[in-house]
């Protein structure tokens, strides 16, 4: 019994310190967007500050190098790949992810095995090392987890603003734009709206002007979102280049197209919720009902049998 009121505590603290880990992650990353945003302000008590982050990323990017720890090219583009659907686009990106991984699953079931020793002197030898390689475990599965969890909220944040890009590109090419000067010109306006749509945006007009063509960049930019809606895009501008169609006509009929389908994926969720609203129907009301119009027959009926 004291091994289980052991293990119970342990659970209790770990799942703390993960969900304190958790949130103070959300806000240092809320407050990291934030700052991008406002304008650097100037001055003797920022300077510090900006010199010691310099300071850590350059000994990041230094030590953490990818020929360090085995990285070959095949892996370092599936890891740029990834990174870029999450969100991260810095040249030091994966040393950042290297470091973020060695961090994990070497700091962190030295520190929980640190800690049960410290406050839970009286757990067997075997336990504190099952419950510090599962928080290895965790630290494996950790970074991986996160970078696909932000993926799929990037992605939807993308379906979103999708519809919006369509009908400034259709705006821009309907007043005598080019397609890239169109793609060009509208990158600034999606950049307020959505940060990471927007550094795609620009990082396919760096492309177009390294001289890149701009079917190429394109192609580029839908494998970057990984959305259905951006490779359907490209392949409808390819054809419609090719073919000699008209880009407006093309991309309004797309535009329309996407909003449909964003309002059919809204009402599948809105459809989904009365089966999701089951399990906790039945496991959570409808006993609380039961049990408050049974309770004043069952009261009677037990003063009548008395």
């Amino acid at each position: 019994m004291s091994d289980l009121n052991l293990i119970a505590i342990m659970l209790c603290a770990f799942l703390a310190v993960a969900a304190m880990v958790f949130a103070s992650g959300q806000h240092l990353a809320a407050r990291a967007q934030l700052r991008r945003r406002l304008p650097v302000a100037a001055g003797p008590r920022n300077a510090p500050m900006g010199a010691g982050g310099g300071r850590v990323r350059s000994a990041i990017t230094q030590h953490f190098v990818e020929e360090r720890f085995g990285v070959d090219t095949e892996l370092r583009t599936r890891l740029r790949r990834d990174l870029l659907r999450a969100g991260y686009f810095t040249n030091d990106a994966i040393n950042f992810y290297i470091f973020a991984r060695i961090c994990t699953v070497a700091v962190l079931p030295i520190a929980v095995f640190v800690l049960l020793r410290l406050y839970v002197p009286g757990m067997s030898s075997m336990l504190t090392t099952a419950v510090a390689g599962l928080s290895a475990l965790i630290g494996i599965v950790g970074p991986d987890a996160y970078i696909a969890r932000r993926q799929r909220l990037l992605a939807q944040r993308y379906r979103e603003h999708f519809p919006d890009m369509l009908d400034l590109l259709v705006v821009c090419v309907g007043a005598g734009l080019s397609l890239e000067g169109a793609l060009d010109r509208i990158t600034e306006e999606i950049g307020k709206k959505d940060r990471e749509l927007g550094k795609n945006l620009e990082m396919l007009g760096v492309e177009t002007r390294a001289g890149r063509s701009t079917m190429d960049a394109l192609n580029s930019l839908a494998d970057r979102l990984a959305l259905d809606e951006a490779s359907s895009l490209v392949a409808m501008l390819r054809q419609s280049v090719e073919f000699g169609g008209d880009i407006g006509d093309a991309l309004r009929i797309f535009g329309d197209e996407m909003r449909d389908k964003r309002l059919l994926r809204a009402e599948e969720t809105a459809n989904k919720l009365s089966v999701k609203m089951v399990l906790p129907l039945g496991m959570f009301i409808f006993p609380v009902i039961l049990v408050i119009i049974l309770l004043p027959i069952g009261l009677k009926l037990g003063s009548v049998l008395k």
